[in-house]
């Protein structure tokens, strides 16, 4: 009897140490920690504004209402972190791969000194004729990122680290306070007054974001610990931006404050627009001289660059298309896992803009109206030279180059009738741009064959 005991111990422990069933043990431990941060943070809220507020318990025709808030507010902050406990079983041996090939097809290096391609590419040839260096730069900064990689292991099988793990507990507690200071109190959506009111919508409007660059980032394969940081920083900046616009927006007449809450709401998806707004009232108040907030090369005037793309490439550190051109592009691809093709084409456009002269959007905006952009032998400047090039057909640095140049020198071809800009302006644009170190990873990404994918 004791033999068979001590066999079926061994067997039990054998199987909780089997792969799977650890995964679903971390899981479950994870899930708990999540369920029990919303529990106690909504039981001090229910212990703090009601019993010692109010000091009795809530009446029982209050307790249906009551019961599906609670349920609302689990929902809600239940979500975002359970998102990152899905994204933990990724396998990133895909990802790997992928950025192994990104490496191949940019040339970022000597095939031989970058890691093995997958053996049915094209590049797998070039890189197996030459010496492989010990050097693996390139796999510990992946490793650096995305953990470490172990060989005869399933890369869906991650170590669940309290550390990894502590920005998603804080972003839950967070947003599980929040809905319960939102939802405690209903009477906002009917008769806002206060400023905690308007504190609500700024919420709102910065939950509403968050979730939607959390799911966006999960089916992305981005979704890392940092996400959930910057998350907590949003909605920290949100609620302290709106606090200071409700100061600003009550000297502003009767129908500024009715917009208000409006305006909280896109704050929170927009903070920079609240700050511009208290930037432009302390100027014009106190006279102080302050340096804008919006560059003179935005990003948002690239093709296909949406906000969500936008806050991701600023949580890398780049705010403009000057950073967007001096950054180190394996790093951006690497971290941002947005796709290679979309990023060469953000940097070969910001490229050819950078060396045309600033427009604002507006400025763009009424160049397009325009019926033609006429010019003569002055070079044009502003908005009109942009126009001027994209009614051409020509939207990014490579494609100026491609139409304009031959055997590396400026050449107009023959089936050109009329030039997008004056000669000596085209000219000069191009020896310019024909300099450019860094667009040769784009010709690099042009020239090799797509079907390496």
């Amino acid at each position: 009897m004791s033999t068979a005991t001590a066999v079926t111990g061994r067997g039990f422990l054998a199987a909780l140490r089997a792969p799977h069933l650890q995964q679903w043990l971390r899981r479950k431990v994870v899930a708990v920690w999540l369920n029990a941060l919303i529990v106690l943070t909504a039981a001090a809220a229910v212990v703090v504004a009601g019993f010692l507020a109010h000091r009795s318990w809530p009446r029982t025709a209050e307790w249906g209402p009551g019961a599906l808030k609670l349920f609302v507010l689990w929902c809600l902050s239940f979500l975002p972190g359970w998102l990152y406990v899905r994204f933990l079983y990724v396998r990133a041996q895909a990802v790997w791969r992928e950025y192994v090939l990104t490496l191949h097809r940019l040339g970022w290096d000597r095939p031989e000194h970058l890691p093995e391609p997958a053996e049915n590419s094209s590049y797998h040839v070039a890189w197996a004729a030459g010496p492989h260096p010990r050097d693996e730069i390139y796999r510990e900064k992946f490793e650096a990122y995305y953990g470490r990689l172990r060989s005869g292991r399933s890369a869906d099988e991650p170590v669940v680290s309290a550390e990894s793990l502590f920005p998603v507990f804080l972003l839950t507690t967070v947003l599980a306070a929040g809905w319960s200071a939102v939802l405690w109190d209903t009477g906002f959506l009917t008769s806002p007054g206060l400023v905690w009111d308007v504190l609500k919508y700024g919420f709102i409007g910065a939950y509403a974001f968050v979730t939607g660059m959390l799911v966006r980032r999960f089916f992305q394969t981005d979704l890392r610990p940092s996400a959930y940081t910057s998350a907590v920083q949003r909605i920290v900046l949100v609620l302290l931006v709106v606090a200071v616009v409700h100061q600003v927006v009550r000297g502003m007449g009767a129908s500024a404050v009715s917009a208000e809450l409006a305006l909280a709401f896109v704050i929170g998806f927009f903070p920079l627009a609240g700050l511009q707004l208290i930037q432009r009232v302390t100027a014009k108040v106190f006279g102080t001289v302050m340096q804008p907030l919006k560059p003179q090369y935005p990003l948002d005037q690239l093709d296909g660059l949406s906000l969500w793309y936008e806050a991701r490439l600023l949580e890398e550190g780049v705010e403009d298309m000057q950073n967007l051109t001096s950054m180190n592009l394996v790093d951006v691809i690497l971290h941002t896992k947005v796709p290679p093709g979309r990023v060469i084409d953000w940097l070969d456009q910001a490229f050819l803009l950078m060396h045309l002269d600033a427009a604002e959007r507006e400025d763009l905006k009424q160049a397009q109206r325009a019926q033609a952009v006429r010019h003569d032998s002055q070079p044009l400047a502003g908005p009109a030279a942009r126009i001027a090039l994209r009614r051409f057909g020509i939207r990014t640095a490579t494609d100026l180059l491609k139409v304009f140049t031959r055997d590396g020198a400026f050449t107009v071809p023959e089936h050109i009738d009329c030039l997008p800009l004056p000669e000596c302006q085209l000219r000069m644009l191009v020896g310019v741009l024909a300099q450019e170190a860094k667009l040769s990873v784009i010709w690099n990404w042009q020239r090799n064959d797509t079907r390496a994918y």
